[in-house]
């Protein structure tokens, strides 16, 4: 006996998955470029939905802009596929939140971390949004991990936090490194697994980056 269905939507008002076809018709009816299919298999759904395909169009409130940048090519011996975004509405000291979009290859799996603080930075979270992806993370895993932020990426890279390391955590001026905290739990949490960097642009359709983007904001926008 076949299994209940459920609806994969890549390209809609919203994206995801959706248990009715009520509700998927609601997100594609009328939708210019819409793309979604049916499944008896949830985890078919989630792989064809978020594992081997970036949608040619960003989710929620970006739906409908086509990218700007060529979809990344993943790489097939990643353990984990993962974005992660931060957001803060007033830099420095405003609400902020982060977000990571975590895409189990092995397991077929899609798991969706996100949370915020009332007074943070912009870095703040991009680093925590980091952080809780790769504490999520199975101990020894390859790790795809993109992201839209420099500041996160080079640290690592170019070697910054090494260098950081090395002088006691002071910069190249002398003055004490900002987010010590988290670059610490960071640099643990790295040891634990092989990550490859990968910067994606922001903004321009990527559809798992847009997914970032709008849970981030939406944890921040809590804190109004």
């Amino acid at each position: 006996m076949a299994g209940k269905k459920v609806y994969a939507v890549r390209a809609g008002r919203k994206t995801g998955i959706f248990t009715t076809w009520a509700e998927c018709k609601a997100q594609v009816d009328g939708f210019q470029g819409a793309r979604f299919k049916g499944f008896t298999d949830p985890n078919e759904a989630l792989q064809w939905l978020n594992l081997d395909y970036v949608p040619p169009y960003g989710g929620g409130r970006t739906a409908e802009k086509a990218p700007t940048e060529p979809a990344p090519s993943y790489a097939e011996d990643a353990d984990y596929i993962i974005y992660t975004d931060g957001s803060c509405l007033r830099n420095p000291d405003g609400p902020g939140g982060w977000a990571a979009v975590i895409a189990d290859q092995n397991e077929g799996k899609l798991t969706e971390l996100h949370g915020g603080e009332p007074s943070t930075t912009n870095n703040r979270m991009e680093l925590t949004a980091a952080l809780q992806a790769l504490t999520f993370a199975k101990a020894g895993a390859v790790i795809d991990l993109y992201t839209d932020s420099q500041y996160l990426k080079n640290a690592f890279t170019k070697n910054w936090l090494a260098g950081w390391k090395r002088k006691g955590w002071v910069t190249a001026a002398g003055a004490p490194v900002k987010n010590q905290d988290l670059w610490q739990k960071l640099d643990t949490a790295f040891a634990e697994h092989q990550v490859r960097f990968h910067w994606v642009k922001g903004h321009v359709g990527v559809a798992q980056n847009e997914r970032c983007d709008e849970l981030a904001k939406a944890e921040a926008m809590k804190f109004q």
